[in-house]
């Protein structure tokens, strides 16, 4: 419906009318999210001296166990693993935002791989704004998000007060620039005020650029440990093959259209120029996993094939028989799948953000300056092009590590000598 009919409409619409739509409609809009997840938890003493190690996430549902959800758990299930080893360490859940689809046992099952009982872990649902919250004097937190940092604050400050000491520290995992996933508003605000009212603010940042970006918009934390990103286990064991697989004349791209930040919708227009300005466009399929979607007409008869969310085995033979790679991200974090992308041999293109380069990462990736059709079109071109071409086999030394936590030996005893237990 064009600006023009839409305004003709409502000039003969009656005013009666007008008001129930618009009725209507604020009963279909959902409130702000601040509105929903701000909450003001209450502190019940807990007597017991017996120090405890706390994660509070919002959810656990299989729906929602991967990415950096399940980075999240494993940090709290290796820091827990480090810090139970001399001394006995209790361990806790909270669940801030519980439902119908929570599932405990994701945790518990996950928990096994750091050498743990899942017995030991004890899960605590929060069910109102105004939950009571069992607090110890030995009690440490490590928060999943803005808004469990945020609800956070005031419980920190009452076990302080309570227990006649000093505030302790908030481990708060800094996976994302949260702040950017609102517009300017009253959520975006209090997500940037997450980093800036927490007195004693340990940042565990995903990746350096993330913490580089953190502090040039003006964030400051006490204590900084960096998790730089890590190769997958289930990936691993196809780098032997890199430079020896046949690759198809595929460009795989990571297709989000429903998340923002991935950029579909520029996706989608390179490629369709890239169809029309590529001579041999017709021998090549594309191919779009990350959510599932209908089949995007790209021109000249070349579709846009969805193959939905991948198992990672899945993943990784598309990844060592594709030859290109696309993967956008409006975010100083880096993502996950170039970096993929390029240690598993496809030419991948992806995009800068204000200080992010990850030319610099790999060879095998080509940073481009502009996300427009034409410079999508063109670095996809360049890329098809060298098609039969050595494929790089390059790893990066610190994506392919064997320890995913290099900064948890000196966040455990930061941690240790805060809550008074042995090293």
């Amino acid at each position: 419906m064009s600006g023009a009919l839409r305004a003709s409409i409502k000039r003969v619409i009656p005013a009666r009318l007008k008001r129930l739509i618009k009725d209507v409609r604020d009963l279909a809009t959902p409130p702000p999210i601040d509105d929903v997840v701000l909450a003001e938890y209450v502190l019940v003493p807990d007597a017991s001296e017996a120090p405890r190690l706390n994660f509070v996430i919002s959810n656990l549902t299989r729906a929602t166990a991967f990415g950096g959800v399940t980075t999240g758990i494993d940090v709290f299930l290796e820091l827990a693993r480090h810090l139970s080893r001399k001394t006995p360490l209790d361990l806790r859940v909270i669940i801030a935002e519980p439902d119908r689809e929570t599932d405990l046992s994701i945790i518990a099952e996950r928990a096994g791989r750091f050498g743990l009982e899942g017995e030991r872990i004890a899960f605590h649902a929060v069910r109102s704004s105004t939950e009571a919250i069992p607090v110890r004097r030995r009690d440490v937190f490590v928060s999943y998000s803005t808004w469990m940092t945020l609800n956070l604050q005031g419980l920190l400050a009452r076990q302080a007060a309570h227990f006649a000491q000093a505030m302790k520290p908030l481990v708060f995992l800094i996976q994302e620039y949260e702040p950017h996933f609102y517009p300017f508003s009253s959520a975006h605000m209090l997500s940037r005020e997450a980093y800036d009212r927490t007195e004693r603010l340990w940042g565990v940042f995903n990746s350096s650029n993330l913490q580089w970006y953190f502090e040039q918009v003006g964030h400051s934390a006490e204590r900084s440990f960096l998790l730089e990103p890590v190769i997958n286990d289930k990936l691993r064991p196809y780098l032997d093959s890199v430079a020896t697989s046949e690759r198809r004349k595929r460009i795989l791209v990571y297709g989000r259209p429903g998340i923002a930040r991935n950029c579909f919708p520029a996706i989608v227009r390179g490629l369709r120029r890239w169809v029309r300005d590529f001579p041999e466009a017709a021998e090549w399929e594309v191919v779009s996993a990350g959510t599932a979607h209908k089949p995007i007409a790209l021109g000249q008869g070349r579709m846009l094939e969805s193959v939905g969310k991948l198992s990672l085995e899945e993943y990784a033979e598309m990844l060592v028989s594709s030859s290109v790679g696309l993967s956008l991200m409006a975010s100083p974090h880096p993502s996950y799948p170039p970096l993929e992308m390029a240690h598993m041999g496809l030419r991948t293109i992806t995009n800068g953000y204000f200080g992010k380069d990850l030319s610099t990462f790999h060879p095998n990736i080509r940073s481009v300056g502009s996300i427009t059709e034409k410079a999508l079109a063109d670095a996809l071109s360049r890329a098809c092009a060298e098609h039969g071409a050595p494929v790089n086999a390059y790893r990066n030394e610190s994506y392919v590590r064997s320890d995913p936590y290099p900064f948890v030996p000196a966040l455990c005893a930061a941690i240790a000598e805060e809550i008074g237990i042995a090293r």
